[in-house]
């Protein structure tokens, strides 16, 4: 039930506890969380399966990003910048 909650909500249960002892759960701004966010991009077929799942931007859902990453896109736009606008493959 605090799953479902906090899904429909955007507030997690320590939040909530938190704002029901302060009393300022009407001053709540959290919106709800979107099932993409959670389950990911991919099929429905793979929501009951242990797979990574596949965001369409990895860095908002998990708020960070590894240094590979960053430096994997830095890359890439310099790449893009060498290149033009050409049609240049998107590095994994």
């Amino acid at each position: 039930m605090n799953v479902t909650y906090g899904l429909m909500t955007g507030i997690g249960t320590i939040d909530r506890l938190k704002k029901k002892a302060t009393n300022t759960m009407s001053q709540s701004d959290e919106e709800p969380i979107a099932l993409k966010d959670v389950f990911g991009i991919a099929g429905i077929h793979t929501w009951f399966l242990p797979l990574d799942p596949v965001f369409e931007d990895y860095d908002r859902v998990m708020g960070y990003s590894t240094p590979q990453r960053l430096l994997r896109e830095q890359q890439f736009m310099e790449q893009v910048a060498e290149n033009g606008s050409g049609s240049t493959g998107r590095m994994s």
